[in-house]
């Protein structure tokens, strides 16, 4: 079976909470270096492509679940995307490889779910390892 590695590089927004004199709204700082330390502790995620626009599920969204590694300099994270997955197809067939990734933290022991630290790479370009380290995008 064949593996590719690609490289996710990405930028953590943070979305701006409620302003309430009560409570202090994260700064953007503040909501990388969480979203660093959520990359860092978390292994998996869930990668998000669109279906191309041939066949049944054309133009339809697809979310799995999906495993990265934060071995590359930061901000980017690597994947082994097998050819056999549905994500990895969907992305290859997208002439830019985009595709979404979110991260949350775990629910256990956690008052509520809204409190869960989590973080959300949007459309994304995924490039191939090779194409990196040669200079050259997908």
């Amino acid at each position: 079976m064949l593996a590719k590695t690609t490289s996710l590089i990405a930028l953590a927004l943070a979305s701006p909470a409620i302003a309430s004199p009560h409570f202090h709204r994260e700064t953007l700082s503040e909501a990388a270096s969480s979203a660093k330390h959520l990359i860092h502790s978390i292994s998996t995620g869930t990668m998000a492509s669109v279906f191309p626009s041939e066949g049944d599920n054309a133009g339809r969204p697809f979310a799995m679940m999906e495993y990265h590694a934060p071995c590359h300099p930061d901000p980017s994270l690597t994947f082994v995307l097998m050819p056999i997955s549905l994500s990895t197809r969907n992305i290859l067939k997208n002439d830019n490889h985009y595709a979404t990734y979110t991260v949350q933290m775990p629910s256990e022991g956690v008052r509520s779910p809204m409190s869960r630290g989590r973080v959300a790479f949007i459309g994304v370009s995924l490039n191939r390892a090779s194409d990196l380290l040669s200079g050259r995008h997908c």
